[in-house]
Protein backbone atom coordinates (compact mmCIF):
# COMPACT_ATOMS: atom_id res chain seq x y z
CA UNK A 1 0.00 0.00 0.00
CA UNK A 2 1.24 3.37 -1.02
CA UNK A 3 1.17 6.42 1.24
CA UNK A 4 -0.69 9.26 -0.41
CA UNK A 5 -1.74 12.41 1.40
CA UNK A 6 -2.85 14.14 -1.79
CA UNK A 7 -6.45 15.12 -2.25
CA UNK A 8 -8.75 12.56 -3.84
CA UNK A 9 -10.32 13.98 -7.02
CA UNK A 10 -14.02 13.23 -6.50
CA UNK A 11 -17.30 15.14 -6.95
CA UNK A 12 -18.10 15.21 -3.22
CA UNK A 13 -16.24 18.17 -1.74
CA UNK A 14 -16.12 16.71 1.80
CA UNK A 15 -14.30 13.64 0.52
CA UNK A 16 -12.18 15.63 -1.92
CA UNK A 17 -10.81 17.72 0.97
CA UNK A 18 -10.04 14.71 3.20
CA UNK A 19 -6.40 14.12 4.15
CA UNK A 20 -6.06 10.43 3.40
CA UNK A 21 -3.82 8.02 5.21
CA UNK A 22 -3.50 5.91 2.04
CA UNK A 23 -5.00 5.82 -1.43
CA UNK A 24 -5.04 2.37 -3.03
CA UNK A 25 -6.34 0.95 -6.29
CA UNK A 26 -5.95 -2.83 -5.97
CA UNK A 27 -7.95 -5.41 -4.08
CA UNK A 28 -5.44 -7.96 -2.78
CA UNK A 29 -4.75 -10.00 0.35
CA UNK A 30 -3.01 -7.12 2.14
CA UNK A 31 -6.21 -5.09 1.96
CA UNK A 32 -7.89 -7.40 4.46
CA UNK A 33 -5.06 -7.36 6.99
CA UNK A 34 -6.58 -6.08 10.23
CA UNK A 35 -3.28 -4.37 11.09
CA UNK A 36 -4.12 -1.75 8.45
CA UNK A 37 -7.06 -0.45 10.49
CA UNK A 38 -7.23 1.11 13.95
CA UNK A 39 -10.07 0.04 16.25
CA UNK A 40 -9.13 2.72 18.75
CA UNK A 41 -9.90 5.38 16.14
CA UNK A 42 -12.92 3.46 14.78
CA UNK A 43 -11.07 3.34 11.48
CA UNK A 44 -12.31 1.28 8.53
CA UNK A 45 -11.74 1.11 4.79
CA UNK A 46 -13.49 3.75 2.66
CA UNK A 47 -14.50 2.63 -0.83
CA UNK A 48 -14.84 5.03 -3.77
CA UNK A 49 -16.84 3.88 -6.80
CA UNK A 50 -17.89 7.29 -8.12
CA UNK A 51 -17.03 9.65 -5.30
CA UNK A 52 -20.37 11.39 -4.79
CA UNK A 53 -20.70 10.41 -1.13
CA UNK A 54 -19.13 12.05 1.91
CA UNK A 55 -18.10 8.60 3.16
CA UNK A 56 -15.74 7.65 0.31
CA UNK A 57 -12.81 9.38 2.02
CA UNK A 58 -12.09 10.63 5.55
CA UNK A 59 -9.23 12.25 7.40
CA UNK A 60 -6.73 9.59 8.46
CA UNK A 61 -8.56 6.75 6.70
CA UNK A 62 -7.55 4.54 3.78
CA UNK A 63 -9.58 4.84 0.54
CA UNK A 64 -9.86 2.10 -2.07
CA UNK A 65 -10.53 3.88 -5.39
CA UNK A 66 -12.14 1.39 -7.78
CA UNK A 67 -12.30 3.84 -10.69
CA UNK A 68 -8.76 3.18 -11.94
CA UNK A 69 -8.66 -0.63 -12.25
CA UNK A 70 -12.36 -1.54 -12.29
CA UNK A 71 -13.87 0.69 -14.96
CA UNK A 72 -14.38 -1.67 -17.91
CA UNK A 73 -17.77 -1.92 -19.64
CA UNK A 74 -18.81 -4.73 -22.00
CA UNK A 75 -22.21 -5.34 -23.63
CA UNK A 76 -23.10 -8.86 -24.80
CA UNK A 77 -25.09 -8.16 -27.96
CA UNK A 78 -26.77 -11.58 -27.86
CA UNK A 79 -28.20 -11.23 -24.35
CA UNK A 80 -28.09 -7.42 -24.03
CA UNK A 81 -26.50 -7.90 -20.62
CA UNK A 82 -23.80 -5.38 -19.74
CA UNK A 83 -20.86 -6.13 -17.44
CA UNK A 84 -19.37 -3.19 -15.58
CA UNK A 85 -16.54 -2.75 -13.11
CA UNK A 86 -17.22 -1.54 -9.59
CA UNK A 87 -15.67 1.83 -10.46
CA UNK A 88 -17.82 2.63 -13.51
CA UNK A 89 -19.51 6.05 -13.46
CA UNK A 90 -23.21 5.99 -14.42
CA UNK A 91 -22.73 8.68 -17.08
CA UNK A 92 -20.01 6.55 -18.73
CA UNK A 93 -22.33 3.55 -18.66
CA UNK A 94 -25.07 5.52 -20.47
CA UNK A 95 -22.59 6.88 -23.02
CA UNK A 96 -21.41 3.36 -23.79
CA UNK A 97 -24.92 1.87 -24.04
CA UNK A 98 -26.17 4.73 -26.21
CA UNK A 99 -23.87 3.55 -29.02
CA UNK A 100 -25.87 0.31 -29.07
CA UNK A 101 -29.32 1.92 -28.64
CA UNK A 102 -29.55 0.52 -25.11
CA UNK A 103 -29.94 2.22 -21.74
CA UNK A 104 -30.08 1.60 -17.98
CA UNK A 105 -32.22 3.24 -15.25
CA UNK A 106 -29.69 5.59 -13.67
CA UNK A 107 -30.70 8.41 -11.32
CA UNK A 108 -30.96 12.17 -11.80
CA UNK A 109 -27.18 12.56 -11.71
CA UNK A 110 -24.64 10.95 -14.06
CA UNK A 111 -21.83 11.30 -11.49
CA UNK A 112 -22.38 8.32 -9.10
CA UNK A 113 -20.54 5.04 -9.52
CA UNK A 114 -21.68 1.47 -8.91
CA UNK A 115 -22.58 2.40 -5.34
CA UNK A 116 -25.73 3.93 -6.85
CA UNK A 117 -26.74 0.45 -8.02
CA UNK A 118 -25.74 -1.49 -4.90
CA UNK A 119 -27.64 0.76 -2.47
CA UNK A 120 -30.90 0.43 -4.42
CA UNK A 121 -30.79 2.79 -7.38
CA UNK A 122 -33.86 5.03 -7.79
CA UNK A 123 -34.41 6.34 -11.33
CA UNK A 124 -37.14 8.24 -13.21
CA UNK A 125 -37.40 4.93 -15.10
CA UNK A 126 -37.81 2.80 -11.96
CA UNK A 127 -41.61 2.74 -12.14
CA UNK A 128 -41.28 0.80 -15.42
CA UNK A 129 -38.07 -1.20 -14.92
CA UNK A 130 -37.67 -1.49 -11.15
CA UNK A 131 -34.79 -0.33 -9.01
CA UNK A 132 -31.21 -0.69 -10.23
CA UNK A 133 -30.72 -3.69 -7.90
CA UNK A 134 -33.69 -5.42 -9.56
CA UNK A 135 -31.65 -5.49 -12.77
CA UNK A 136 -28.56 -7.23 -11.35
CA UNK A 137 -27.85 -10.60 -12.99
CA UNK A 138 -24.50 -11.44 -11.39
CA UNK A 139 -21.73 -9.99 -9.23
CA UNK A 140 -18.08 -10.59 -8.45
CA UNK A 141 -16.07 -9.22 -5.57
CA UNK A 142 -14.75 -9.88 -2.08
CA UNK A 143 -16.34 -10.29 1.31
CA UNK A 144 -14.87 -8.31 4.20
CA UNK A 145 -12.88 -11.34 5.31
CA UNK A 146 -11.07 -11.49 1.95
CA UNK A 147 -13.12 -14.34 0.44
CA UNK A 148 -13.69 -13.99 -3.31
CA UNK A 149 -17.32 -14.35 -4.40
CA UNK A 150 -18.91 -14.88 -7.81
CA UNK A 151 -22.71 -15.15 -7.77
CA UNK A 152 -25.19 -15.55 -10.63
CA UNK A 153 -28.88 -14.79 -10.17
CA UNK A 154 -30.19 -18.18 -11.30
CA UNK A 155 -27.37 -20.25 -9.76
CA UNK A 156 -27.58 -19.27 -6.09
CA UNK A 157 -27.43 -22.11 -3.54
CA UNK A 158 -28.96 -21.96 -0.06
CA UNK A 159 -25.70 -20.87 1.56
CA UNK A 160 -25.31 -17.99 -0.89
CA UNK A 161 -28.91 -16.77 -0.85
CA UNK A 162 -28.58 -14.38 2.09
CA UNK A 163 -25.32 -12.96 0.70
CA UNK A 164 -27.01 -12.35 -2.66
CA UNK A 165 -29.98 -10.60 -1.06
CA UNK A 166 -27.75 -8.55 1.24
CA UNK A 167 -25.55 -7.32 -1.59
CA UNK A 168 -28.68 -5.86 -3.21
CA UNK A 169 -29.14 -2.91 -0.90
CA UNK A 170 -26.49 -3.35 1.82
CA UNK A 171 -23.31 -4.38 -0.02
CA UNK A 172 -21.00 -1.67 1.44
CA UNK A 173 -21.24 -3.09 4.97
CA UNK A 174 -19.77 -6.53 4.27
CA UNK A 175 -18.41 -6.66 0.70
CA UNK A 176 -16.38 -4.93 -2.00
CA UNK A 177 -18.02 -5.46 -5.39
CA UNK A 178 -15.62 -5.26 -8.34
CA UNK A 179 -17.90 -6.43 -11.16
CA UNK A 180 -21.66 -6.35 -11.84
CA UNK A 181 -23.67 -7.83 -14.72
CA UNK A 182 -26.87 -5.90 -15.48
CA UNK A 183 -29.93 -6.15 -17.69
CA UNK A 184 -30.15 -3.26 -20.13
CA UNK A 185 -33.27 -1.72 -21.68
CA UNK A 186 -34.22 -0.44 -25.11
CA UNK A 187 -33.32 3.23 -25.47
CA UNK A 188 -36.57 5.13 -26.09
CA UNK A 189 -37.51 8.77 -26.58
CA UNK A 190 -38.39 10.73 -23.44
CA UNK A 191 -40.88 13.57 -23.15
CA UNK A 192 -40.06 15.95 -20.31
CA UNK A 193 -42.45 18.57 -18.98
CA UNK A 194 -40.59 20.97 -16.73
CA UNK A 195 -40.64 24.40 -15.18
CA UNK A 196 -41.05 26.52 -12.07
CA UNK A 197 -44.30 26.17 -10.11
CA UNK A 198 -45.77 27.64 -6.94
CA UNK A 199 -46.91 25.71 -3.86
CA UNK A 200 -50.53 25.47 -5.00
CA UNK A 201 -49.46 24.10 -8.37
CA UNK A 202 -47.12 21.60 -6.71
CA UNK A 203 -50.07 20.42 -4.59
CA UNK A 204 -52.14 19.74 -7.71
CA UNK A 205 -49.28 18.11 -9.60
CA UNK A 206 -48.42 15.70 -6.75
CA UNK A 207 -52.10 14.70 -6.60
CA UNK A 208 -52.15 14.04 -10.35
CA UNK A 209 -48.85 12.14 -10.21
CA UNK A 210 -50.13 9.56 -7.73
CA UNK A 211 -52.44 8.36 -10.54
CA UNK A 212 -49.73 8.30 -13.24
CA UNK A 213 -49.14 5.07 -15.24
CA UNK A 214 -45.77 3.37 -14.83
CA UNK A 215 -44.03 5.14 -17.73
CA UNK A 216 -44.57 8.62 -16.20
CA UNK A 217 -42.85 9.92 -13.06
CA UNK A 218 -42.56 13.19 -11.15
CA UNK A 219 -39.37 14.74 -9.80
CA UNK A 220 -39.41 18.05 -7.93
CA UNK A 221 -36.97 20.26 -6.07
CA UNK A 222 -37.76 23.04 -3.60
CA UNK A 223 -34.73 25.31 -3.37
CA UNK A 224 -35.11 29.09 -3.57
CA UNK A 225 -37.97 28.29 -5.96
CA UNK A 226 -39.82 25.08 -6.84
CA UNK A 227 -38.89 23.28 -10.07
CA UNK A 228 -40.54 20.13 -11.37
CA UNK A 229 -39.79 17.48 -13.99
CA UNK A 230 -42.47 15.17 -15.30
CA UNK A 231 -40.73 12.40 -17.14
CA UNK A 232 -42.56 10.21 -19.71
CA UNK A 233 -40.96 7.36 -21.65
CA UNK A 234 -42.42 7.03 -25.16
CA UNK A 235 -42.62 3.42 -26.35
CA UNK A 236 -45.25 2.82 -29.03
CA UNK A 237 -48.23 4.59 -30.59
CA UNK A 238 -50.88 2.89 -28.47
CA UNK A 239 -49.12 3.53 -25.17
CA UNK A 240 -48.09 7.04 -26.23
CA UNK A 241 -51.76 8.00 -26.77
CA UNK A 242 -52.53 6.87 -23.22
CA UNK A 243 -49.52 8.83 -21.96
CA UNK A 244 -50.67 11.97 -23.77
CA UNK A 245 -54.04 11.85 -21.98
CA UNK A 246 -52.25 12.17 -18.65
CA UNK A 247 -49.83 14.80 -19.90
CA UNK A 248 -52.72 16.92 -21.22
CA UNK A 249 -53.82 17.39 -17.59
CA UNK A 250 -50.69 19.51 -17.18
CA UNK A 251 -51.62 21.96 -19.92
CA UNK A 252 -53.33 24.20 -17.38
CA UNK A 253 -49.99 25.05 -15.76
CA UNK A 254 -48.73 27.93 -17.94
CA UNK A 255 -45.11 27.91 -16.77
CA UNK A 256 -44.43 24.31 -17.81
CA UNK A 257 -42.66 23.57 -21.06
CA UNK A 258 -42.56 20.33 -23.07
CA UNK A 259 -39.58 18.89 -24.84
CA UNK A 260 -38.86 15.52 -26.42
CA UNK A 261 -35.38 14.03 -25.99
CA UNK A 262 -33.93 11.31 -28.17
CA UNK A 263 -33.06 9.25 -25.10
CA UNK A 264 -32.46 9.46 -21.34
CA UNK A 265 -28.80 10.30 -21.85
CA UNK A 266 -29.66 13.62 -23.51
CA UNK A 267 -31.40 15.00 -20.40
CA UNK A 268 -29.65 17.23 -17.89
CA UNK A 269 -31.65 17.72 -14.71
CA UNK A 270 -31.88 20.92 -12.67
CA UNK A 271 -31.19 24.15 -14.57
CA UNK A 272 -28.58 26.70 -13.55
CA UNK A 273 -31.33 29.14 -12.57
CA UNK A 274 -31.89 27.09 -9.41
CA UNK A 275 -28.49 28.25 -8.12
CA UNK A 276 -27.72 24.92 -6.45
CA UNK A 277 -24.45 24.83 -4.57
CA UNK A 278 -23.64 21.12 -4.65
CA UNK A 279 -20.48 21.56 -6.68
CA UNK A 280 -19.33 24.71 -4.90
CA UNK A 281 -15.71 24.00 -3.96
CA UNK A 282 -16.04 26.18 -0.86
CA UNK A 283 -18.94 24.21 0.60
CA UNK A 284 -19.28 20.93 2.45
CA UNK A 285 -22.63 19.15 2.63
CA UNK A 286 -24.67 16.19 3.80
CA UNK A 287 -27.87 14.63 2.49
CA UNK A 288 -30.45 12.31 4.06
CA UNK A 289 -32.85 10.33 1.83
CA UNK A 290 -36.29 9.26 3.05
CA UNK A 291 -38.97 6.85 1.82
CA UNK A 292 -42.75 6.89 2.15
CA UNK A 293 -46.01 5.84 0.53
CA UNK A 294 -48.69 7.84 -1.34
CA UNK A 295 -49.50 11.16 0.28
CA UNK A 296 -53.16 11.07 -0.85
CA UNK A 297 -55.28 13.26 1.44
CA UNK A 298 -52.20 14.44 3.33
CA UNK A 299 -50.85 16.44 0.37
CA UNK A 300 -52.09 19.86 1.67
CA UNK A 301 -50.63 19.19 5.14
CA UNK A 302 -47.39 18.04 3.57
CA UNK A 303 -47.16 21.21 1.46
CA UNK A 304 -47.66 23.40 4.55
CA UNK A 305 -44.94 21.41 6.30
CA UNK A 306 -42.59 21.93 3.35
CA UNK A 307 -43.26 25.65 3.37
CA UNK A 308 -42.36 25.80 7.06
CA UNK A 309 -39.17 23.79 6.50
CA UNK A 310 -38.01 26.08 3.72
CA UNK A 311 -38.81 29.22 5.71
CA UNK A 312 -36.39 28.00 8.38
CA UNK A 313 -33.52 26.88 6.16
CA UNK A 314 -30.24 28.43 7.33
CA UNK A 315 -28.91 29.43 3.90
CA UNK A 316 -29.70 29.26 0.18
CA UNK A 317 -27.58 26.13 -0.22
CA UNK A 318 -30.23 24.02 1.51
CA UNK A 319 -33.12 22.36 -0.27
CA UNK A 320 -35.56 19.45 -0.28
CA UNK A 321 -36.24 17.37 -3.41
CA UNK A 322 -38.15 14.21 -4.28
CA UNK A 323 -38.34 11.35 -6.78
CA UNK A 324 -41.35 9.15 -7.53
CA UNK A 325 -41.17 5.36 -7.22
CA UNK A 326 -44.04 2.87 -7.38
CA UNK A 327 -45.53 0.50 -9.96
CA UNK A 328 -42.70 -2.00 -10.74
CA UNK A 329 -40.68 -1.07 -7.63
CA UNK A 330 -43.68 -2.18 -5.54
CA UNK A 331 -44.08 -5.46 -7.40
CA UNK A 332 -40.58 -6.74 -8.17
CA UNK A 333 -38.48 -9.08 -6.05
CA UNK A 334 -40.30 -8.95 -2.74
CA UNK A 335 -38.04 -10.46 -0.09
CA UNK A 336 -35.11 -10.94 -2.46
CA UNK A 337 -33.17 -7.80 -1.54
CA UNK A 338 -32.35 -5.62 1.45
CA UNK A 339 -34.30 -2.72 -0.05
CA UNK A 340 -37.21 -3.57 2.23
CA UNK A 341 -39.54 -0.61 1.75
CA UNK A 342 -41.20 -1.81 -1.43
CA UNK A 343 -44.47 -0.02 -0.68
CA UNK A 344 -42.75 3.35 -1.13
CA UNK A 345 -44.01 5.88 -3.67
CA UNK A 346 -41.73 8.79 -2.80
CA UNK A 347 -38.03 9.21 -2.14
CA UNK A 348 -37.44 12.76 -0.89
CA UNK A 349 -34.05 13.93 0.24
CA UNK A 350 -32.94 16.78 2.48
CA UNK A 351 -29.73 18.52 1.43
CA UNK A 352 -27.79 20.93 3.61
CA UNK A 353 -24.56 22.75 2.80
CA UNK A 354 -22.23 25.12 4.63
CA UNK A 355 -18.91 26.89 4.16
CA UNK A 356 -16.19 24.35 4.84
CA UNK A 357 -14.25 24.92 8.06
CA UNK A 358 -17.15 26.97 9.46
CA UNK A 359 -18.06 24.64 12.33
CA UNK A 360 -20.81 26.89 13.63
CA UNK A 361 -22.56 27.05 10.25
CA UNK A 362 -22.13 23.28 9.90
CA UNK A 363 -23.86 22.74 13.25
CA UNK A 364 -26.75 24.98 12.22
CA UNK A 365 -27.11 23.25 8.83
CA UNK A 366 -27.11 19.76 10.34
CA UNK A 367 -29.63 20.84 12.95
CA UNK A 368 -31.87 22.03 10.10
CA UNK A 369 -31.55 18.62 8.40
CA UNK A 370 -32.55 16.80 11.59
CA UNK A 371 -35.46 19.14 12.36
CA UNK A 372 -36.69 18.86 8.77
CA UNK A 373 -36.39 15.07 8.90
CA UNK A 374 -38.37 15.02 12.14
CA UNK A 375 -41.17 17.03 10.52
CA UNK A 376 -41.25 14.82 7.43
CA UNK A 377 -41.28 11.49 9.32
CA UNK A 378 -45.07 11.44 9.51
CA UNK A 379 -45.15 11.29 5.69
CA UNK A 380 -41.89 9.44 5.05
CA UNK A 381 -41.08 7.18 8.02
CA UNK A 382 -38.29 5.18 6.37
CA UNK A 383 -34.78 5.74 5.01
CA UNK A 384 -33.09 5.07 1.69
CA UNK A 385 -29.45 4.60 2.64
CA UNK A 386 -27.90 6.09 -0.50
CA UNK A 387 -25.19 7.69 1.68
CA UNK A 388 -23.41 6.23 4.72
CA UNK A 389 -23.42 8.51 7.77
CA UNK A 390 -21.44 6.59 10.37
CA UNK A 391 -19.70 9.90 11.11
CA UNK A 392 -23.04 11.51 12.10
CA UNK A 393 -25.20 11.10 15.21
CA UNK A 394 -28.10 9.91 13.05
CA UNK A 395 -26.28 6.81 11.73
CA UNK A 396 -27.83 4.13 13.97
CA UNK A 397 -31.36 5.41 13.44
CA UNK A 398 -30.82 5.64 9.69
CA UNK A 399 -29.57 2.05 9.57
CA UNK A 400 -32.55 0.79 11.56
CA UNK A 401 -35.06 2.68 9.40
CA UNK A 402 -33.35 1.59 6.18
CA UNK A 403 -33.25 -2.16 6.79
CA UNK A 404 -36.24 -2.68 9.08
CA UNK A 405 -37.06 -6.34 9.59
CA UNK A 406 -33.83 -7.45 7.89
CA UNK A 407 -31.58 -5.62 10.34
CA UNK A 408 -30.71 -8.78 12.30
CA UNK A 409 -29.84 -10.61 9.09
CA UNK A 410 -27.55 -7.75 8.09
CA UNK A 411 -25.82 -7.95 11.49
CA UNK A 412 -25.33 -11.67 10.89
CA UNK A 413 -23.76 -11.04 7.48
CA UNK A 414 -21.52 -8.40 9.03
CA UNK A 415 -20.40 -10.65 11.90
CA UNK A 416 -19.64 -13.61 9.64
CA UNK A 417 -18.13 -11.92 6.59
CA UNK A 418 -16.53 -8.80 8.08
CA UNK A 419 -15.54 -10.02 11.56
CA UNK A 420 -12.62 -7.55 11.87
CA UNK A 421 -14.82 -4.56 11.00
CA UNK A 422 -12.69 -3.57 8.02
CA UNK A 423 -15.72 -2.17 6.13
CA UNK A 424 -18.08 0.62 7.32
CA UNK A 425 -19.73 -0.15 10.68
CA UNK A 426 -23.36 -0.78 11.49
Amino acid sequence: MKNNNNLLEVPNINSKDAKLKKLIYDVDESLFNEDNYSYEKFEHLCVCSGGTTSSCAKNGFTTLDLRKNHSKIHLDRKTNLVTIGGGVIMGDLLNYLQKHNRSFPIGLSKLPGAGYILTGGVSPLSRTYGLAIDNIESIKGFLGNGTFISLKKNQINNEEQLIWEGIKGAAPFFSIITEIELKTIQSNSIKVIEGFVNLNELTEIIKLSEEFPENISLQWIYAQKIYIYIFAELKNNLEDKKTEKYLMLLDKFPSLEKQIYENFNKINFYPKELNLYELNANNHSEVISLLGEDLKNDIPIFIRCMDEIMENKPNNSCYVASQQLGCKTKKLNHGSSFFVHRKSTWKPWIYASWKKNDLQEKEVALEWIYKSWSKLKRFYPNIHLAQLHNHLDSHEEEIRLAFGNRMNELKTLKNIFDPQGILPPL
